[in-house]
């Protein structure tokens, strides 16, 4: 694929890395207690945010936040049978840079609102430490460069619903990393919303179309939905530029979906110069989220193992 992406019109928003591991389903042949599921998980994925950081050479000292987002976990917090802070604790051994902050209140958009948090609140951050900077003679302080998002979406309770909705048909499982850089300063890179009418997947390909249009070169990597999605979107998008839905693949992996077209795509193609994405994600409840985003010949591409279990 080739897009010409000029420095004029590039995002601020560069992908360092992006790793992956297919959970299975069930994901285990007898549940073990729920608190053991999410030890169990919890080792994993420390385990891959460690890979994926080697692999990319930063220093772990250089990420500024690391967000968990998922769109069915929820339930082993709510229950209190199992408490995040704990979870945040045994991440915490496998390295200060693991996740320490857990959102899944926008679904499978969440990875979004978790990026607009941390631009926000890291830039008023900084406007701040300038002017005490400033009075003090001192040198100005820079952003923050790196962040990470990891998705994990689980069937923990082994819920048949999780396995299979009419919404999106057959799920996949996963435990995904996002490695992301900010190289510039950011204007449009983001656009998150909500929708207003009661068919948020056809608003949500609306916004999608309207964003393009202002994101020369780009290419869309949308969520993976059944066929009669995917030709709602190729009807509505008007043969915009977009990867391969890969539902028949993975099925619809939540808020992995677009990481994993761009990972795809990347281990799939040889990148000769950076390449330009616009990674969307929709959930059920209308939350959306678009990234205007750069994949680049040195962004780590990891597509690991099904995880084994025990």
């Amino acid at each position: 694929m080739s897009i010409d992406v000029t420095e004029q019109t590039m995002p601020g928003l560069e992908v360092k890395g992006i790793a992956f591991t297919p959970l299975p389903q069930p994901l285990f042949d007898t549940l073990p207690p729920i608190d053991e599921v999410m030890s169990l998980l919890a080792e994993k994925l420390g385990s891959q945010v460690n890979q994926l950081i080697e692999q990319t050479g930063i220093s772990p000292d250089e990420f500024a936040r690391h967000f968990l987002c998922s769109t069915m976990i929820e339930m082993p917090f709510t229950t209190q049978s199992v408490k995040w802070q704990d979870i945040a604790e045994q991440l915490k051994t496998y390295g200060e840079h693991q996740p320490d902050t857990f959102v899944n209140a926008y679904e499978c958009a969440s990875w979004g609102y978790s990026l607009r948090h941390y631009l926000k609140v890291e830039s008023l951050k900084v406007e701040s430490l300038k002017v005490e900077s400033l009075k003090q003679g001192e040198l100005e302080q820079e952003q923050p460069r790196y962040m990470i998002v990891s998705i994990l979406d689980a069937n923990v309770y082994n819920f048949d619903f999780w396995v299979y909705n009419e919404n999106w048909e057959h799920s996949g499982f996963g435990i995904t990393t996002v490695i992301l850089e900010v190289t510039a300063p950011l204007t449009d890179e983001l656009t998150i919303g909500s929708a207003v009418t009661h068919n948020s997947v056809a608003e949500f390909a609306t916004v999608v179309r309207r964003t393009m249009m202002k994101k020369p070169g780009a290419t869309v990597a949308l969520p993976f939905f059944p066929v009669n999605v995917q030709q709602m979107f190729e009807k509505l998008l008007r043969g915009q530029p977009s990867l391969p839905d890969l539902h028949a693949s993975y099925g619809h992996c939540f808020g992995s979906d677009p990481w994993l077209s761009l990972l795809n795509h990347g281990l799939s193609n040889k990148l000769e110069q950076p390449e330009r994405f616009m990674a969307c994600s929709v959930a059920l409840n209308g939350y959306y989220t678009i990234a205007d985003l750069m994949l680049t010949p040195d962004t780590v591409l990891i597509m690991n193992k099904e995880w084994q279990r025990d």
